[in-house]
């Protein structure tokens, strides 16, 4: 019986990773998408960046961007892993959590935002500001 055990836990690592996998998958395709890259050039017009670990708009710096993404990444793997020695549970949890953050735990604010005209045109300063004044 203890090789038959071991046999699933193990087995149990194959789901956990591919849905670690498919969570990182899943963010970069969402930072690579036009809408993605025209919200932080319009946010950046007026001094701002949208920071995808913590779902908010933040004051802009150079290279705040990659550090967070990278940040969010790291993150992303270091729960996966641990998810993996947790095996079956942890496939589980994980996929608890890829369910939640790309469609149950998504703020009104960050939905407002994604689905505003920061998105989808290339707009001036003034128009930015009293999009993003709508969306507090």
């Amino acid at each position: 019986m203890a090789p038959e055990l071991a046999a699933a836990y193990v087995v149990g690592w194959i789901p956990s990773a591919i849905v670690t996998g498919l969570q990182v998958g899943l963010h970069r395709k969402k930072v690579k998408t036009p809408s993605y890259r025209l919200l932080q050039n319009n946010l950046q017009k007026v001094g701002l960046i949208w920071r995808e670990s913590r779902s908010d708009i933040e004051p802009y710096s150079e290279g705040k961007e990659e550090r967070d993404l990278h940040a969010y990444e790291k993150n992303l793997f270091l729960m996966g892993a641990g998810f993996l020695f947790l095996s079956w549970m942890g496939f589980l949890f994980n996929l608890i959590v890829l369910i939640s953050v790309h469609s149950l735990a998504v703020s009104r604010k960050e939905r407002k935002i994604f689905e505003s005209d920061l998105t989808s045109k290339d707009l001036g300063a003034d128009e930015v500001r009293a999009i993003l004044k709508e969306c507090e």
